[in-house]
């Protein structure tokens, strides 16, 4: 399986990261974030192979770039339908963003197939659970050429999601914070380096990618990824816009 880091940053896009979005196998997209469509043309991937994008949940650093993806599939002339998976009122959000960027009814000519989740599915090759976030965040397991990727969303620690990733070759995990920030961390439902380690050790997990650093923690890299090899025995590294890896 091929896991392509389109944008692994904050809340907002810099110089160097753009918001949350990850490749896999160039056909399922995981999170738009701003920034993401730009990144996933520079990395000379094709919109028409993309057959699913999977939303964690409706913050706008996690669906900003989806308006902007669907237009562009429809400038490309798409004509295979594309699925959007996301918690209950995906739908809803996804045509309400439509409707706010006054994209003409007729205009969009390929179907999009919504999929609203619970989080307790169980769709074959895409597993889901819910997380500790406000609002409600999906984390999605994705089992492919036999390997399997865990990407939690935003998240509070939240040991269920050890039992979830379980032997994962790969969790990709909300890190935005360093230990010694864990107030903000549980304020704002996200994760520290070294909870995000922890988990990945519960899971027995191969790899551990620490992702979604805000930018105040970018240059902190090997302190993080320190911290969370304190929890954490197998390999750990800070995930990176245009990166590419293959599990």
């Amino acid at each position: 399986m091929k896991v392509s880091f389109l944008g692994s940053g904050g809340p907002y896009v810099t110089k160097e990261n753009s918001c949350p979005s990850i490749l896999l196998n160039r056909n399922i997209l995981m999170d738009c974030g701003s920034g993401s469509l730009k990144n996933f043309k520079l990395m000379g991937f094709t919109l028409g192979q993309l057959e699913k994008v999977m939303i964690t949940h409706f913050h706008a650093d996690h669906v900003c770039d989806l308006v902007a993806l669907i237009w562009a599939m429809q400038m490309e002339d798409r004509k295979k339908a594309l699925e959007v998976l996301g918690h209950i009122g995906v739908k809803e959000m996804t045509e309400g963003f439509l409707k706010l960027t006054n994209t003409p009814e007729e205009f969009i000519a390929y179907p999009l197939v919504y999929k609203p989740l619970k989080g307790t599915e169980d769709l074959g090759e895409v597993k889901v659970c819910k997380t500790d976030h406000k609002p409600t965040n999906l984390a999605y397991r994705v089992e492919l050429d036999g390997r399997s990727v865990c990407y939690t969303g935003d998240t509070a620690f939240h040991e269920p999601l050890a039992k979830f990733a379980y032997k994962c070759d790969l969790i990709i995990h909300d890190a935005a914070f360093s230990d010694e920030q864990r107030d903000i961390a549980l304020m704002t439902k996200h994760s520290t380096a070294g909870q995000a380690g922890r988990i990945a050790e519960l899971a027995e997990a191969k790899k551990l990618a620490l992702f979604h650093l805000f930018p105040f923690n970018r240059g902190r890299e090997s302190e993080m990824v320190s911290q969370a090899a304190k929890e954490f025995s197998g390999e750990v590294f800070v995930a990176q816009d245009l990166q590419e890896l293959e599990l």
